[in-house]
């Protein structure tokens, strides 16, 4: 009972700290929307670019993460569980390289 007691508690952490990394990363890289309507919609199509990118790394590194205890303790679902969490990482980094491919100028 305390084993399982002692994962919940330490998921619980790393999803803390996972959520404060994200956060951080966010104040990063944050500019001043001073602009014009243009030069406003290229700064939040970047930093939106970038959240995405980082979230997505952050969030496929956390399944190496997993995929490397899954391993360790031979667990077959985590096995699973840990691949698609990879996966997904992957496309939202995708996601992110293709907003920044978007032309948002106004003519």
């Amino acid at each position: 009972m305390t084993k399982n007691c002692n994962k919940t508690t330490k998921s619980r952490i790393a999803y803390f700290i996972f959520a404060v990394m994200m956060f951080t990363s966010f104040l990063m890289v944050s500019n001043v929307f001073a602009a014009t309507g243009t030069e406003a919609l290229t700064t939040a199509k970047n930093l939106l670019s970038k959240a995405a990118q980082t979230g997505g790394g952050l969030y496929a590194v956390w399944g190496l993460v997993n995929l490397g205890m899954s391993l360790k303790d031979h667990n077959g679902p985590g096995i699973q569980s840990a691949i698609w969490q990879i996966i997904g990482g992957a496309i939202i980094i995708a996601a992110g390289t293709a907003i920044s491919s978007l032309d948002l100028t106004i003519s």
